[in-house]
């Protein structure tokens, strides 16, 4: 009886944590694409996107000139969650593959950086960006000057200290021995 409820109670624990599991997939698969990396992810998708094979942790690593494994590791991790890298298992160790191309995922975090601005400022600040865009870069008005360029700074550097003429030095050394010699009159 008892095994048989102990045999219940795992089986209700392994169906919630498979719902859960399913729940988070649901949701990390409608949950949108970054719009912007961090500078060590961007480092990470460039050697991803330029490797013509699936890289270990320690090729990506090597790829991107260094750094420390652990924290690479944790990296790639991270953007096989946020679904821009896919990882397969090679042996004991994991090899990571872009999930997109470049410009899917250029086109993609333009997307959201629009409908971002869109909800954030309304259709007029749309209406604005696109003619932004259509003009080109923005260009200052005509009557603003180019700032001036910055001060540059001498740093002063003391002269180096002068030797001491011969001369010089002889005259103070005749007359720290003169004055060795009249202490010794006077006191004695």
């Amino acid at each position: 009886m008892l095994d048989a409820r102990r045999a219940r109670f795992y089986l209700a624990i392994a169906r919630a944590s498979a719902r859960r599991r399913k729940r988070r997939k649901l949701a990390t698969a409608r949950k949108n694409l970054p719009t912007s990396l961090g500078p060590l992810e961007a480092r990470l998708m460039d050697a991803a996107w330029a490797a013509e094979h699936p890289l270990s942790v320690q090729e990506t690593t090597d790829a991107i000139g260094g750094g420390n494994y652990k924290t690479v590791t944790t990296v790639l991790n991270r953007l096989v969650e946020k679904e821009l890298l896919a990882r397969e298992l090679d042996g004991r160790a994991y090899r990571y593959s872009p999930a997109m191309e470049r410009g899917a995922f250029l086109r993609a975090a333009a997307d959201g950086l629009v409908r971002e601005y869109l909800a954030a400022f309304g259709e007029d600040a749309g209406r604005h960006l696109a003619e932004a865009a259509g003009a080109g870069a923005p260009q200052p008005p005509a009557h603003v000057q180019s700032p001036p360029p910055p001060p540059t700074y001498h740093i002063h550097q003391p002269p180096a200290p002068r030797p001491i003429p011969l001369s010089a030095a002889m005259l103070a050394a005749a007359v720290a021995a003169g004055i060795v010699v009249l202490a010794r009159r006077r006191g004695g």
